[in-house]
Order: C-alpha cells, then structure tokens, then sequence
C-alpha cells in the first residue's frame, strides 16, 4: 500500500489520537482512571497508554474507559552502543508471557539501580534516604526510575528541580548515574512482535541515531514517532520524509507524564485518527504475512 497516497486522499479527519503517555504506574503523575478520565474531558479519541517497560496501567484504563479507545501499549528500554533508544510497542498483549518475563527483569533492575543511585548520592554527601525515593512513587507497585529520585531530591531541598537533579546527579555522565538494563533494539522489536503488537521507533529526534534506522526496518521496525513533542516542524517535516523513504508508518503523541509547566499537554499535538487507522492496517499486513511463513 502507498500510505503517503492514503493519507492524501483522506480529508481531513477532526478525531485526534495521543499515541505516546504515561501513567503512574511508572513516571507518570496521573493513575490509569484520572488519564482516562482527563482524556475523555478533552475530547481524544484514542489513547495509547505507554508506560516505561510496564503493562501494568493498560488494564486498569481499559476498565475505566467509556468514551475513547484505549490502545494496549508499553515503551520498552533498548539500546545500539552507547546509544538509549526506546522502542514503542502498540497493541500488544499484555500478559504475553515472554513480554512479562522481560519486563520483570526490567522491574527488578530498575529496584535495585535506584538503590546505587541512592547510595552513590550518600557518598556524595547528600543524605537521602531510599524510603524517601520510595515514597515519591505515586503507586507503591509502580516502576521506579530516576524522575523518582529527582523528585525526592527536591522534596529533600538538594535541588530546586528535576532539571537541575538531572544535569547535577542523576544525567549520564553525573556522578550518581548507574546504567540502566537494557536489551538490543533489535530483542525490543521481537518481543513486541511476539506480544502481537507493532513496534515504532520512539522520538527519533532525541535519539539522534538516524542512520540505524534502515537496519531496524530489516529487524522489523514498522514505524517512526514522527509527531513528538519534542520535535519541531523541520523535524517532524524530515521524519516525515524519512519514514515514507523507508516504507515505515507514521506515529506521534506528546509524551504526556502529567501537567507540568512548559510542558505539551495531553492530545496537544492534534494528531488525526487516520494515523492510527494506517498502524492498524499496518499490523493486519505484518501479522498476516507472519501467519503465510509459519504454515510454509
């Protein structure tokens, strides 16, 4: 199919989708119910919820829902070299098995990466405890990560914001970074597959990596996150351009985490639900040609 065409003969289509949020089952400030609830009030059509290497919220929005679709998804930690890349999975099962093995050891790193990150803080001289970056989960079964310490460095008085907790502790090259575990974007893309879903490559324009993009199409990439929030127009106009030169479908959101200052907030970006009809289209290909190789 010629998707560029597709889009093209279209009108213009005045539902919109917000394809990429979070929810605080792992960065997120909102429950699963209070961003559905948000959404609705807004007037989005889809929601995806995408929680960092987490599935845990997309039942609970499901069950929540009674005027949007929510499409099951999850933002699985990848890397190529040096580089973080994040994978975006849309309508994946979520109990999938081998998904849920890998999204434990994610689970169970990412408890214990808090844990050095916090001791490195102490040799550091701030004495913050790890029951404080505990309390900073709006869940108690949520997913920990560094947005969590930040917010307790705040709360403690060492820094005046996450910016600041991230540029002076916690960045990647401060002194209490502690690497994050990570699979190969290529296992990323297989366990989205295997989960039945779709994967995309998440805001391209932060990863900076442009030239792996060809090499992923062959691992099975589907699509680019080309509407991001924190893409420009030249950006989204390049993506754009690199996603139809690489036959890859077309995916945006705005990264929604909860309303923060200066920030997009939740469906800002009006993306029409024609983009989300061609993943849907998309998928059916994928798994329609995987069916014909698996009786052959």
């Amino acid at each position: 199919m010629n998707y560029t065409t597709w889009l093209r003969e279209r009108k213009i289509d005045k539902r919109y989708i917000d394809l990429h949020s979070h929810t605080t089952c792992s960065d997120g400030q909102l429950t699963p119910q209070a961003l559905v609830e948000l959404a609705e009030q807004l007037g989005i059509s889809a929601l995806a919820i995408t929680d960092h290497d987490v599935v845990e919220g997309v039942e609970a929005a499901i069950k929540h829902a009674t005027n949007i679709e929510i499409v099951s998804g999850v933002e699985l930690s990848a890397s190529e070299g040096p580089s973080d890349i994040h994978i975006l999975g849309y309508f994946i099962d979520p109990s999938h098995e081998g998904l849920q093995a890998q999204l434990a050891r994610f689970r169970a790193y990412r408890y214990e990466r808090a844990r050095r990150i916090v001791e490195k803080l102490n040799e550091s001289g701030i004495p913050l405890s790890f029951e404080k970056v505990l309390a900073c989960r709006h869940d108690e079964q949520a997913s920990i990560g560094r947005p969590h310490i930040a917010r307790a460095l705040i709360d403690g008085g060492y820094v005046e914001s996450i910016h600041i907790a991230f540029s002076k502790y916690l960045g990647n090259r401060a002194p209490a970074y502690v690497p994050k575990s990570k699979i190969s974007v290529e296992e990323a893309i297989q366990l989205i597959q295997d989960a039945g879903g779709l994967a995309v490559m998440a805001h391209p324009g932060s990863t900076r990596r442009d030239e792996l993009i060809p090499k992923f199409v062959k691992a099975g990439l589907a699509g680019l996150e080309v509407f991001h929030s924190d893409h420009n127009e030249t950006e989204r106009r390049y993506y754009r351009q690199l996603a139809e030169k690489n036959k890859m479908v077309m995916s945006g959101g705005s990264d929604f985490h909860g309303i923060r200052p200066n920030r997009p907030g939740l469906g800002s970006l009006k993306i029409e639900y024609r983009y989300l009809d061609l993943l849907k289209i998309r998928l059916g290909e994928i798994q329609k040609t995987r069916s014909v190789s698996e009786r052959l």
